[in-house]
């Protein structure tokens, strides 16, 4: 077995490298903190393709729920438990968060 070394690259993808290949082990980025509508929430940005973007929002929907109401599914309301907009995910709760963060990482 080879040596495995790290390498933080400018788009904030990590990548390990073991004899002669690379392989991206890392598909999101933690943001840290930002509001929605004045209530902090936790941020991650993806970094995938269109069609995991799709898969990303099935797979909140069917974990968290759909967001926004009954009668405008989607639409943002005030202290919803997860958002996704401007290409990033948002999570009320530190452990939704965790839990994407597990399941896309």
């Amino acid at each position: 077995m080879g040596m495995i070394k790290k390498t933080r690259l400018t788009n904030k993808e990590m990548l390990f490298g073991t004899n002669g290949g690379w392989a991206a082990m890392r598909s999101v980025n933690y943001d840290g903190m930002g509001s929605v509508y004045g209530i902090p929430y936790y941020q991650v940005t993806p970094i995938v393709s269109s069609g995991k973007w799709n898969d990303m929002l099935a797979w909140c929907v069917s974990t968290f729920g759909p967001s926004g109401t009954e009668n405008k599914p989607g639409v943002w309301t005030p202290n919803e438990r997860w958002y996704a907009n401007n290409a990033k995910f948002f999570f009320r709760d530190k452990e939704d968060c965790e839990w994407f963060l597990l399941r896309f990482q």
